[in-house]
């Protein structure tokens, strides 16, 4: 019987809100870093093949 999860009355389910979880600004900074890298890395790729194929 201690396995039971504990029993909430429906007055008490009504008043609880949940809340959301949101990404600190790090996170986003980070990401477009990662964006930006990326799409700098392909840049970069672009003219290296082209150098090499002339």
């Amino acid at each position: 019987m201690e396995d039971r999860a504990p029993v909430v009355s429906p007055a008490e389910q009504s008043t609880t809100v949940p809340t959301k979880q949101y990404e600190g600004r790090g996170a986003w900074v980070l990401t477009c870093y990662g964006i930006c890298g990326l799409a700098l890395f392909g840049v970069l790729a672009y003219f290296f093949s082209d150098f090499i194929a002339h």
